[in-house]
Order: C-alpha cells, then sequence, then structure tokens
C-alpha cells in the first residue's frame, strides 16, 4: 500500500458540457470530483448508487430532487453541503458561476470506465 498525491492542475479536465468542467481522482473506496460550473449551466436529471456529499466552494446552484413533476428544491452556496443519498434522482441548474467538490463512495465506476484517469506517477 502506498500514498499517493496529485495536483488538480495535473489531472485531465473533462469538458461534459458548455459550462461544466470535471476532473476527479479516485481511490478503492472513494472519489473526489472538482466541477467548475458557468451559470446557465446545468447536470440534467440522473442517479447513481453512490452516496454523494457536494461541498459549494463558490457560486450558487439549485438542486432539484425527486421526480421532475414534483421536485423538492434546493439552493446552496459558498460554504454549503449537500448530502445525497444513492438512488435518488437529481438535476442541478448553475445559477452563478460556481466551483463544486463533490465526494463519492464508492467510486463512479460509470466514470472509470468511460474516461479512465492516467494512473500517477510510480515514484
Amino acid at each position: 500500500m502506498k500514498a499517493v498525491k496529485r495536483s488538480w492542475s495535473d489531472v485531465r479536465a473533462e469538458t461534459l458540457s458548455p459550462g461544466v468542467i470535471r476532473r476527479y481522482v479516485h481511490g478503492e473506496q472513494a472519489m473526489v470530483a472538482q466541477f467548475a460550473l458557468r451559470a446557465g449551466s446545468g447536470v440534467p436529471w440522473h442517479e447513481h448508487a453512490n452516496e454523494q456529499i457536494s461541498v459549494l466552494l463558490s457560486g450558487r446552484v439549485r438542486f432539484e430532487f425527486g421526480s421532475a413533476d414534483a421536485p423538492d428544491v434546493m439552493e446552496a452556496g459558498a460554504g454549503d453541503t449537500i448530502v445525497i443519498p444513492g438512488g435518488l434522482p437529481h438535476q442541478v441548474t448553475v445559477l452563478e458561476d460556481a466551483r463544486v467538490i463533490d465526494v463519492f463512495a464508492p467510486p463512479r465506476e460509470d466514470w472509470i470506465a468511460a474516461q479512465p484517469v492516467e494512473a500517477p506517477d510510480a515514484g
């Protein structure tokens, strides 16, 4: 077993859609993602088995949970955290340019399979 150090600047940035940029690193049991989000962009309705904790570093976003027909709405800004249980449908609308850290447990295997992250240097 060995500790690994990564710099966010060395992690490949992925543009998921206009205004949504993601970087992530993962271990065996958890994943940390950093998002740069532009006002007016968003993440469409989805769900995953992974528990998610979102930490708003800056900006403002609106989360909607449950169903598109009658969602539970929660706005969050810098300093707020949102805990999203696995299996809960949700979407995000970016109200102000934002930086968000998301923690997933276990790691998002769908992300890893679709866009493998380069292995860190062994040295």
